[in-house]
């Protein structure tokens, strides 16, 4: 928003502006310099609350994480990590065989559409060029 759009929000009462200004002492901005000086105040303001709000966040969640590993049944935090390593190495087995079962479906696949096209060619008399 630049110094005019700010002088129509104000006079307006948008509440950006207003607390816009209730920032600066309740003194609104006189000239296009000391808006200029006074959005560069607010913007590092608001980035700063910002990041205060985001690391308190990662900070929770992260805290909660550790509560609900350390609250897993009859195992120490090194057990559970051990565990989630084990589930993780079984998770790719499952993936590489999931995936050479895919490659055996599209083979079988290919091998059934190719009979089916013969099959339909001879059966209606049609001859492929080869």
């Amino acid at each position: 928003m630049d110094y005019d759009d700010f002088l129509l929000a104000y006079n307006r009462d948008d509440p950006v502006a207003i607390e816009f200004i209730a920032m600066a002492d309740n003194k609104p901005p006189k000239t296009r310099d000391e808006y200029t000086k006074l959005r560069a105040k607010f913007a590092i303001k608001r980035a700063s609350e910002l990041m205060s709000r985001l690391s308190d966040n990662i900070l929770n969640k992260s805290a909660a994480v550790h509560d609900l590993v350390a609250s897993l049944p009859n195992r120490t935090k090194a057990e559970q990590m051990q565990r989630i390593s084990e589930l993780i190495e079984e998770n790719k087995k499952a993936e590489e065989g999931l995936q050479e079962a895919y490659v055996q479906a599209e083979m079988r696949r290919n091998k059934l559409r190719t009979v089916l096209d013969e099959v339909t060619c001879k059966s209606l008399g049609i001859l492929e060029e080869s």
